[in-house]
């Protein structure tokens, strides 16, 4: 059947100021994360019926290339034009290394910038 074959549009998400550069879902859950050339990472979760950001990474100071979640989906790598790579790790409410959250929902921070390797931008990364 024709109509099988038929897609529709869930969501168009204006959160960037600049270019997406990557998009990457989360390995469990219905989180779809992008890399920006607006310098940040954000990550977008279904409210309602709707999808919106719900968390936006800062912390590169140029272009962010590339994004991969390990596969757990508790960690996320960048990578960018600054010429270096950022592990952010989601830390839950209640966690025992007692980052505050907000709300009971997850805070993810950045536990580890690795810089000085590479001499030109990073332009994709993997776990």
């Amino acid at each position: 059947d024709k109509d099988d074959d038929d897609y529709e549009c869930a969501s168009v998400q204006t959160s960037h100021t600049q270019d997406v550069k990557k998009i990457k879902w989360h390995p469990e859950k219905e989180i779809l994360a992008s890399a920006s050339y607006d310098n940040t990472c954000k990550l977008f979760h279904e409210e309602g019926d709707d999808w919106s950001c719900f968390c936006t990474l800062e912390g590169h100071q140029s272009t962010v290339w590339s994004i991969d979640f390990d596969k757990t989906g508790q960690r996320l790598v960048s990578c960018s034009d600054d010429r270096t790579i950022k592990i952010w790790q989601e830390y839950q409410a209640g966690n025992p290394e007692g980052i505050p959250t907000s709300g009971g929902t997850s805070i993810w921070k950045c536990t580890c910038t690795i810089q000085g390797y590479h001499d030109r931008p990073i332009y994709d990364v993997s776990w």
